[in-house]
């Protein structure tokens, strides 16, 4: 496999999308091909929390999850550099998070349609906002919800029906046309 170096790329890349868009499988693929660390922003709220966020959600409120998913996000992209880093679905909705997102780093959409997402997640208890509720209804609200955010990111990639490595490749493909057009600036 070959790999890739971007030498003048932002401080992250910052996958976006709703849960079962792939941003952590998509991540781990991207952060392979251009050596950069792999974060997962979810993970990382669960170790600190030392449970799950569904089992945060059960004890707490979205709002107590909301709050403490910022500051763990903010602290990520402030003290990490060459990382992928995939946020939670809900993350970049946060306007502070989004706000830093869009000047310090590349953010990247996973823009994956409706069907998909329901068949993904579907399969999966671990969602806590789908939880006892029509799975296909509730990501179209959350869709209507989300889309304008997701849109400002500074790439939308389209994941429906690709494989991770055409997915990678294509990000690689922009990073690097991002890279040229800021090395002439």
């Amino acid at each position: 496999m070959s790999k890739i170096r971007l030498t003048h790329s932002p401080r992250n890349v910052v996958l976006v999308g709703h849960m079962g868009s792939g941003k952590t499988s998509i991540g781990k693929k991207l952060s392979k091909k251009i050596e950069f660390k792999f974060i997962d922003t979810d993970e990382e709220i669960e170790k600190k929390i030392k449970m799950t966020i569904s089992e945060f959600f059960i004890n707490n409120s979205e709002r107590k999850f909301r709050n403490l998913e910022e500051e763990i996000v903010k602290s990520i992209l402030s003290k990490n550099t060459k990382s992928i880093i995939a946020f939670g679905g809900g993350a970049f909705e946060n306007k502070k998070i989004r706000s830093i997102t869009l000047d310090q780093h590349f953010s990247v959409w996973l823009k994956c349609n409706l069907n998909t997402l329901a068949i993904r997640c579907g399969n999966r208890n671990q969602r806590p906002l789908l939880n006892n509720k029509n799975i296909k209804s509730e990501l179209k609200n959350l869709d209507k919800k989300r889309k304008k955010n997701y849109m400002k990111s500074n790439l939308i990639i389209d994941v429906s029906k690709k494989t991770k490595n055409i997915i990678a490749t294509e990000i690689i493909g922009k990073l690097d046309q991002y890279e040229k057009k800021s090395i002439k600036n």
